[in-house]
């Protein structure tokens, strides 16, 4: 007897993959890749501006600058760090998109890419925190409170496939 596919639907992690995906996805794509696109095809348009290539040379140096130790470190390579920090904030939502077409929103699917974008999204927090933290930047307060999140995120995705018995390869 075949089963609908509603009844597949593992409503107890979507809620997790939403959150990783909207974040990401905002953070990575939507602020960086398109605002940074936009802000090269229109750059007389003051709506890009922030979001240029420029604008964001402005914010995040100039939290960078406000210390010695991240003014010296970071603001000197931001032209190579900057497209780093492009790939790192977009990678949680490609994942999380692999993650949708393998099907981990059903019942009884190995969350692989999840946990892999649980992790990468950590990872990319902590990278983050760690230039603003130096900097003394504001940002770093959101920060410390995403990367407590992400911990949660974590326990919550390995507890769900714990309780589906689902194998876990998480970093030890």
């Amino acid at each position: 007897m075949k089963t609908s596919i509603i009844k597949r639907i593992n409503f107890e992690i979507i809620p997790a993959q939403i959150f990783l995906f909207a974040f990401w996805l905002k953070n990575g794509f939507i602020d960086k890749v398109f605002g940074v696109a936009l802000g090269a095809l229109y750059p007389n348009n003051a709506a890009y501006r922030g979001d240029s290539w420029a604008g964001w040379e402005s914010y995040i140096t100039g939290n960078w600058n406000k210390s010695e130790v991240a003014h010296t470190l970071f603001s000197p390579v931001y032209n190579y760090l900057f497209p780093v920090i492009i790939i790192l904030q977009c990678l949680p939502a490609i994942l999380m998109i692999v993650a949708f077409l393998k099907g981990e929103f059903l019942t009884g699917v190995n969350t692989v890419f999840t946990k892999r974008a649980a992790i990468a999204s950590l990872f990319v927090t902590s990278v983050l925190l760690f230039s603003q933290t130096i900097a003394g930047a504001p940002d770093g307060q959101y920060l410390w409170q995403l990367l407590g999140l992400g911990m949660i995120v974590m326990m919550y995705i390995y507890y769900q496939a714990t309780k589906n018995n689902q194998l876990i390869n998480l970093p030890h």
